[in-house]
């Protein structure tokens, strides 16, 4: 029953009344029931039991029901005490709402009455009992990941706001000195530019950024650590901090670097290759099983937290349902907010574990990607050549060009990636044909190797994109094209990026717009 994990703590000087309240409460079954004569009475058992309601006389010697309230709630602001009285005076009703009494109940007293009242701060109880038991489950979640992982948290800024002592132990900082800093602090000067600058723009677009980076601690040595990041959101979904789990890979890093020394020095191809793919076989089952157990976190919280929705949105309605000239209507309403924002709050950081064990799977092939840049162009070069010059690598393009003049090899699937840069270019001409002067017109193609991976990048002179679609320019449907398709084109370029493990970033740069692709390099070789 709904009263079975629930202790009441009844008050009465009256003994008629007393006993006929306390047989009414033992038919409800309550977990506990603690029966006291007056007010004193009723503060010791109170102290001694630690009852989740309380029900009181208003009138009785030696302490009365508002004096021992007023103690109780000085003590435990939150527990409901329900006030009984034989008669209604304004000062005595304005104490009771100073003092925080959650209800009333007149005498000679309707034991029908009794048991709605009963019923709704039961319902009341347990939902925050369920809800304290959850944030308990969350902590304890937080405690396991502290002690077996580095973890900071930041502002939205970037400023540093939290610090455990795995994260201390690893940089070599006291708290202190990390706290209200950035992590600027233990950035390495031999990272590239580009790994930060693509961290940033990943999750201030709400995504979960992965990656290995290069780090100095406070002795002025390097460690390597493999980080993922985690925009944290609020309930109108806009970032309000960063968590960062962090592990330090030094060992694993400078373990790698021997071998692959060694391995140039001594082994053979074949056995580096083969070396190679079974590292990152067992690296993919790591990440598997680590997704299997985020995925059942998940769904292990979901599902308690959407019985907590319902009950919240039932006792909501209830609360509405108060007459409007009770005072205490407007307290349970604000208190009931508060849960359904503590609820949404957990429902944000399930939502950021369910991403962030997600895993593509597609196993592209070795392919040259500069070969499949000089097909996209020969398939647009109709178009460009009315349109603007175009540049790959500081040439103009001609047809003709050899497609093996470069090799930047990674593993995707050709024609995919070439329709995204098809879709790119094109965009790019769209854009181009408005600019009136001819020769303020011009495409520039880069491409080149960043650290683990291979970045091309598309600028080009047409005047750049409209701030006001540039956050979500790779949605479906967004654009102010009269041509149409620049949303749709993006939003497929976007999925078959996503697909090869990659990224694609849009942004405005010196007059024009820069499209940014990056594809992991990972072990392939092109022959």
């Amino acid at each position: 029953m709904l009263f079975n994990d629930i202790s009441i703590l009844f008050v009465e000087d009256d003994t008629q009344t007393r006993e006929e309240i306390t047989a009414f409460l033992q038919e409800r079954s309550f977990k506990n029931i603690y029966i006291a004569q007056n007010g004193d009475e009723g503060l010791r058992q109170y102290y001694l039991h630690r009852p989740d309601l309380i029900l009181t006389d208003l009138t009785m010697p030696m302490m009365d029901g508002l004096e021992m309230s007023e103690i109780i709630k000085q003590n435990r602001i939150d527990i409901p005490i329900i006030l009984i009285t034989s008669h209604f005076e304004k000062e005595i009703t304005e104490k009771a709402v100073d003092i925080g009494i959650d209800g009333y109940l007149f005498k000679p007293l309707s034991l029908a009455r009794l048991e709605i009242i009963l019923y709704k701060y039961a319902n009341k109880i347990l939902l925050a009992k369920k809800f304290k038991n959850k944030h308990k489950l969350l902590e304890e979640y937080k405690n396991a990941i502290d002690v077996s992982s580095s973890v900071t948290k930041t502002d939205k800024n970037g400023v540093i706001i939290y610090v455990n002592d795995a994260f201390c132990a690893m940089t070599g900082y006291a708290k202190e000195e990390l706290l209200g800093k950035t992590h600027r602090l233990i950035k390495h000067p031999d990272t590239p530019p580009a790994v930060h600058k693509n961290l940033w723009a990943t999750i201030r677009q709400k995504k979960i950024w992965k990656g290995r980076i290069q780090n100095v601690n406070k002795k002025g040595e390097t460690y390597y650590e493999f980080s993922v990041i985690v925009p944290i959101l609020d309930e109108n979904d806009e970032i309000v901090e960063y968590i960062a789990i962090r592990q330090d890979i030094t060992k694993l890093y400078q373990q790698e670097q021997f071998l692959k020394k060694r391995i140039q020095e001594e082994v053979e191809k074949n056995i580096e290759l083969r070396r190679k793919r079974e590292e990152e076989n067992l690296l993919e089952a790591k990440f598997s099983t680590i997704g299997k157990i985020a995925a059942g976190i998940t769904h292990e919280i979901n599902t308690p937290l959407t019985y907590i929705r319902g009950n919240l949105e039932l006792m909501m309605q209830d609360i509405n349902d108060i007459d409007d000239t009770i005072k205490q209507k407007h307290y349970l309403i604000e208190d009931a907010k508060i849960i359904f924002d503590g609820v949404d709050r957990i429902a944000s950081i399930v939502e950021s574990m369910r991403e962030m064990a997600s895993q593509a799977s597609e196993i592209p092939k070795p392919h040259n990607i500069y070969a499949s840049l000089i097909t996209a162009l020969t398939l647009t070069h109709n178009k460009a050549k009315h349109i603007a010059p175009v540049f790959i690598q500081n040439e103009l393009f001609e047809i003709g060009m050899p497609k093996e003049k470069l090799n930047y090899c990674a593993k995707i699937q050709p024609q995919r990636i070439e329709q995204v840069f098809v879709i790119i270019i094109n965009n790019a001409l769209d854009a181009l044909k408005h600019v009136e002067n001819y020769d303020k017109r011009y495409l520039d193609i880069r491409i080149e190797k960043e650290y683990d991976r291979i970045a091309i990048r598309f600028k080009d002179s047409g005047g750049g994109i409209d701030e006001n679609i540039l956050s979500n320019i790779f949605e479906p449907f967004t654009g102010n094209k009269t041509e149409g398709g620049m949303g749709i084109g993006l939003n497929v370029a976007k999925k078959i990026i996503t697909d090869h493990r990659g990224e694609i970033h849009a942004s405005n740069y010196d007059g024009g717009a820069l499209f940014e692709v990056y594809l992991p390099q990972g072990d392939a070789t092109c022959q």
